[in-house]
């Protein structure tokens, strides 16, 4: 049997004329009776045309649904079929490095180093282009992006990886560029700052003016010794120099690794001073003038370029601003600046 929706409607529509002709056959004569009759026809005729419309639009969104399902089963097909451009041609890895280095900052070692790994499993890698745009952070974590990316560099020796400095690279910003075998930057761009810094303040005395009492307990003579209402003695002083000293020492190391012979030793160089990207050129720390656009256009004009960037939930960066801990804000005072 087949069935179609003007088969149905005609079939109503012969059922509602049936029952007017009935109507009319026995309408009685009573002025009363006729005018119910009369709205008895029309709740009828208007009851088939809302059936009417009701399987229109019970149509309609069947056809809908089914567009949608097809749609979805469309997209998920391409997600999983493999790229052609990755396919066919080559690729350059664009890996943004934006913002504050650190544990729960905008550039975290374990993200990064995954990136790295992401791109570098192209089989048609032809370059990494980080463009990088950071004042510094946590020097741990700088050391490791920094020695992931020498480590890429060993073993893929024919992949070279380049740094372009958007407005700064700066202490730990600097300290990953410097692993890269090119660095460029802007005219304007603010380059170097290889130094360390640890802030704090020594209020030992306030408390005794506004007449309060600091009860703390330790265990260790130097367990307080950055407390910033305890004076500082001479020892804690030497000792957490030393620190800095040796971290410093780590950054001067790396710079020299990574720039070779192409960087110009003078007295500023390590000294924590901040160049231009032209006083950089000229003492080289970097290899030259230049932006990721031109870059891309001159050395990689054949290549697709593919973003690897991390992803984070939009509240995950409101959960760390309200979770940081007193550990980390030592930590963060302890930073290349």
């Amino acid at each position: 049997m087949s069935w179609t929706e003007e088969e149905q409607d005609k079939k109503e529509s012969q059922a509602v004329s049936s029952s007017s002709l009935q109507a009319e056959e026995h309408k009685p004569v009573d002025n009363t009776d006729a005018k119910l009759w009369q709205l008895l026809e029309k709740t009828l005729s208007d009851t088939v045309v809302e059936k009417r419309r009701a399987r229109r639009w019970k149509i309609f969104f069947r056809f809908t649904t089914l567009f949608f399902i097809a749609a979805v089963i469309g997209v998920a097909t391409v997600q999983m079929t493999p790229s052609t451009a990755g396919l066919d041609k080559d690729t350059v890895a664009i890996i943004p490095m934006r913002g504050v280095i650190g544990s729960g900052a905008d550039i975290e070692a374990s993200d990064y180093l995954q990136l790295l790994d992401e791109a570098y499993r192209r089989h048609n890698l032809t370059g990494v282009v980080i463009e990088m745009n950071s004042p510094g952070g946590s020097p741990v974590h700088a050391g490791i992006i920094y020695d992931a990316i020498r480590q890429k560099e060993s073993l893929y020796p024919n992949i070279p990886v380049i740094v372009v400095v958007e407005d700064l690279a700066a202490s730990g910003g600097y300290y990953i560029a410097s692993a890269a075998n090119e660095i460029y930057a802007d005219k304007a761009s603010l380059v170097g700052s290889i130094g360390v810094i640890s802030a704090g303040w020594d209020a030992s005395e306030l408390l005794d003016k506004i007449g309060v009492e600091r009860r703390t307990f330790t265990a260790g003579r130097n367990k307080d010794f950055l407390d910033p209402f305890v004076p500082m003695s001479k020892e804690g002083k030497e000792k957490w120099q030393a620190v800095l000293d040796e971290t410093h020492q780590q950054f001067i190391h790396a710079v020299k690794v990574g720039r070779g012979e192409r960087l110009t030793i003078t007295d500023d160089v390590f000294s924590g001073m901040v160049f231009t990207g032209a006083q950089a050129e000229q003492i080289g720390l970097i290899d030259g003038l230049s932006s990721a656009h031109n870059l891309l256009k001159t050395r990689f004009a054949n290549a697709t370029p593919i973003v690897f960037a991390p992803e984070h939930d939009p509240w995950e960066k409101v959960a760390k601003e309200f979770g940081v801990q007193f550990a980390t804000k030592i930590l963060t005072s302890f930073s290349l600046h």
